[in-house]
């Protein structure tokens, strides 16, 4: 099974302890899953925002720098975890892998250059060209409605929100592609896990084929 877990920049104190439970659930599993790590920007895409606001910077250049803050936090992960980094998305191998993607998105990005479009959408169209599943970590239990975390949810109704913690372009995107994704809270790797495995976990589960 191939999932892609895009691990979010604003969970970078609990990376490590996520990237391990996975090496350890593929450990105890055999590697039966390919489950590739997209890295959000985090700190390093928030001072790309700032230099991009204070000096005027072109959506095109501002967007590759962004790009280049996924690249660093991934970095950050190998150093902390020991765990493999690819660049090549069709030759991801089984077990635990975080991409390095620069190179690859260079060669055949497809996406808006916009603010709108962050490692989310990114995210979703590497688990739509995988033909994987897509689970989204971040810092929060899930999408805030009435401020009760939604359970199930329509990328459609998701769309209608306005600001949540998804940016903006990816419910159009799941949408348009008839994609699901899981929102999970990474400072409970177990709930991570869950996710991977199919568990009916705490989080919002977005479809996007309604």
């Amino acid at each position: 099974m191939k999932i892609v877990v895009k691990l979010g920049g604003s969970i970078m104190k609990y990376s490590h302890s996520i990237i391990d439970s996975l090496k350890h659930l593929e450990r105890s599993n055999g590697n039966d899953h390919s489950i590739l790590i997209v890295p959000g920007g985090g700190v390093f895409a928030d001072s790309i925002r700032t230099i991009s606001e204070k000096y005027e910077i072109g959506d095109d250049a501002a967007h590759w720098m962004a790009i280049l803050s996924m690249e660093q936090y991934a970095h950050y992960i190998v150093d902390k975890t020991g765990v493999n980094s690819v660049e090549n998305i069709n030759e991801v191998p089984s077990g635990v892998s975080v991409l390095l993607p620069y190179k690859m998105l260079r060669e055949s990005d497809k996406l808006p250059h916009s603010w709108n479009v962050t490692s989310d959408t990114i995210g979703a169209w590497i688990a739509r060209e995988t033909g994987s599943r897509f689970i989204k970590v971040t810092d929060v239990d899930g999408v805030i409605a009435d401020d009760i975390i939604q359970k199930w949810m329509t990328a459609r109704e998701l769309s209608r929100m306005g600001v949540t913690c998804i940016d903006s372009s990816l419910p159009v995107f799941l949408m348009e592609n008839m994609m699901d994704c899981v929102v999970v809270n990474g400072m409970y790797p177990e709930r991570v896990i869950d996710a991977v495995i199919g568990k009916n976990v705490i989080g919002t589960h977005i479809k996007g084929n309604i």
